[in-house]
């Protein structure tokens, strides 16, 4: 069963495309290099040769508890996660994945934000942790000032007292249809209503780039992602014990495995990205004869 499932998800996610501006892959950008580009969000940039869009997109990174103490925030590990917190505003980051949350605790603000993605996931080198600008963006509540760059200079103002009100921001926003969703991100999904098991559950779009169907079944959840360009959009770095290549039809799907199974598959098709990730696990689909 679980093989037809893998395959049936495979097969109809690949649909076709309506027009659509292409998503840029993220890459981790010296800061140095960052005046080089045009800002679009806090520590995330657009790059431009010669006045025209490359194509790319840059993320600033910067040291974790470095930032993070100066800002008032404690900086706790604990086996591959690491808890930031201030007493109101808190996140736990996962190291290798990039996949965020806000919460806080403030009677004034509102509970906590859905999982987004800011591009790079976080990641250790020489021993200093490092997360994406953007992050303590939204740790501040993603106020107009908050973060700014001013030649080779960053700036962070951590004023809490304006706009207390206002609830964390939300990249990702909730549809009812697939049909609405696409309209929002300009191109289309086909999955099913249901898999055998399991149960479709959510529509996102994550800032009218990105179009994920979830598929629930107890603890157990599928994920399906669709976005324009070629840039793994699994949002998992984890490192699994098997990587390798299945072979659908024309396309060279990557997996990633733990135990024979696959908890990530990614691909490129028709100028989008594709990738579909299972908590449990998903037996590897046969190749069609």
């Amino acid at each position: 069963m679980m093989k037809k499932i893998f395959l049936m998800l495979l097969t109809l996610s690949l649909t076709s495309a309506l027009a659509v501006t292409a998503l840029a892959a993220p890459i981790a950008a010296p800061i140095a290099d960052a005046e080089k580009a045009v800002s679009t969000a806090a520590g995330s940039y657009t790059v431009q040769v010669n006045g025209k869009d490359s194509g790319a997109a840059a993320c600033i990174m910067v040291p974790l508890r470095t930032v993070a103490e100066s800002l008032g925030f404690t900086v706790q590990w604990n086996n591959g996660t690491v808890l930031v917190d201030d007493g109101v505003m808190h996140t736990e980051i996962v190291i290798g994945k990039d996949l965020y949350t806000v919460v806080t605790s403030s009677d004034s603000l509102v509970g906590m934000s859905a999982p987004f993605s800011l591009g790079v996931p976080s990641y250790v080198a020489g021993g200093v942790t490092y997360v994406p600008l953007g992050l303590f963006d939204a740790l501040l509540g993603s106020k107009e000032g908050t973060v700014t760059i001013n030649g080779g200079t960053i700036q962070i103002e951590a004023d809490r007292t304006a706009d207390s009100n206002t609830e964390i921001p939300n990249p990702f926003q909730n549809y009812e249809t697939l049909d609405t969703a696409a309209q929002a991100a300009g191109f289309s999904l086909s999955v099913p209503e249901t898999v055998p098991g399991f149960q479709r559950s959510g529509i996102q779009v994550f800032n009218n780039e990105m179009i994920q169907v979830f598929f629930g079944s107890g603890e157990d959840e599928i994920l399906v992602r669709k976005a324009a360009g070629s840039a793994d959009i699994s949002g998992d770095y984890n490192v699994y014990a098997e990587t390798g290549t299945l072979t659908v039809g024309q396309l060279e799907i990557t997996v990633k495995c733990n135990d024979g199974l696959v908890h990530v598959a990614t691909w490129t098709d028709g100028g989008y990205s594709y990738a579909v990730d299972a908590s449990a696990g998903l037996s590897k689909a046969p190749s069609p004869p």
